[in-house]
């Protein structure tokens, strides 16, 4: 039985980089990332202006509601009438979160067909087949998977806890108690430790689905076994250096469409001196205004792209793993071992 240890020869920067050190040239994420961006963005664009229609008429509902009221109990069908377009809303964003899904596990299956395979679709690389589909259907089960452990580490924990105080209550002893709680907070940092180790020796499933070309959420489970620890640091490298880099960015960019929109003179321009209610048509005619929706449009387009860069570069580092085997860094005498088993 062939053994698994630990490579020696692990690349931590070959890792981390692999995003920009595809098949497809050093531009292929980039070109990945600006097609993601772009249709996300127009998934936006087109089904989030009804979005923004509706609860700017559940606001103007609520507020002609406020000043109708006369002391006595709502109508709840006028209620109902005033929040309607809420539900409409709901709608439309699972209708966004749908298609954003499709769009990432296309970018993804990009991602690892070129750098297992070796495929470019030339100019336009996303498609959506059935390597998209056992992407995502290997996400998804990964997720209920790892949703399973957190509800059974909680529900243990829970039975584990009663059992130590309930013990320690029926004993009246304050030291067991302590004991229990110094048990507890212990058994929740192995829990949270087993979690991590699950999480990432099935964090690369979803490549190797696209590398075999077969569905298997448990693909990744034994060629991960001696490299959790390499896996997570530089999982923690490209993961901390993206979220600090990218939200400095996209504070950046949406403070700077909030101060150059011209709305925070629109808001001082409000008329409060009476005891009506204020005016705020003109905020909305300001919201949905060219002037404030291209720039806004921009800068979705702009943190897209960059979430995109970050999310294609996590995936490379997936697709390094599955890209490297166990049976690609074995020694000679493994080999060896491995043939007379």
């Amino acid at each position: 039985m062939t053994e698994y240890p630990r490579p020696s020869s692990f690349d931590f920067g070959a890792a981390i980089v692999q995003g920009f050190n595809l098949p497809g040239g050093k531009g292929y994420l980039i070109r990945v990332a600006a097609w993601a961006a772009l249709l996300i963005t127009i998934i936006y664009a087109i089904l989030g202006a009804p979005i923004v229609g509706a609860y700017i008429d559940v606001f103007q509902n609520a507020i002609e509601m406020e000043h109708n009221l006369d002391g006595s109990e709502p109508d709840p069908e006028v209620m109902l009438a005033m929040i309607a377009p809420m539900f409409r809303a709901m709608g439309m964003m699972i209708l966004i979160f749908c298609l954003q899904i499709a769009v990432f596990a296309s970018a993804e299956t990009a991602i690892y067909r070129n750098l297992l395979h070796e495929e470019d679709r030339g100019f336009f690389p996303l498609t959506f087949g059935m390597d998209e589909l056992r992407v995502l259907g290997t996400r998804i089960v990964v997720g209920l998977i790892l949703y399973g452990v957190i509800l059974g580490i909680y529900i243990v924990t829970l039975i584990i806890a009663a059992v130590l105080f309930g013990l320690a209550g029926a004993a009246d002893s304050g030291g067991l108690a302590a004991i229990g709680g110094i048990l507890i907070f212990l058994l929740i940092l192995a829990a949270i430790a087993a979690f991590i180790w699950i999480a990432v020796r099935l964090a690369p499933a979803s490549a190797f689905s696209v590398k075999n070309r077969a569905f298997n959420p448990m693909a990744s489970w034994k060629p991960m076994k001696g490299l959790v620890w390499p896996a997570i640091g530089s999982f923690l490298i490209l993961y901390l250096l993206g979220y600090f880099i990218l939200g400095f960015l996209v504070w950046f960019i949406f403070m700077g469409l909030f101060f150059s929109s011209g709305i925070i003179g629109v808001f001082m321009e409000l008329d409060d001196s009476t005891s009506e209610f204020p005016d705020f048509s003109p905020v909305v005619e300001h919201f949905t205004s060219a002037g404030f929706i291209i720039p806004l449009v921009i800068a979705i387009f702009i943190s897209m792209f960059l979430s995109m860069i970050w999310y294609g570069s996590i995936w490379s580092l997936w697709g390094y793993f599955a890209k490297t085997e166990w049976s690609d860094l074995q020694t000679p005498k493994q080999d060896a071992e491995a043939e007379l088993w």
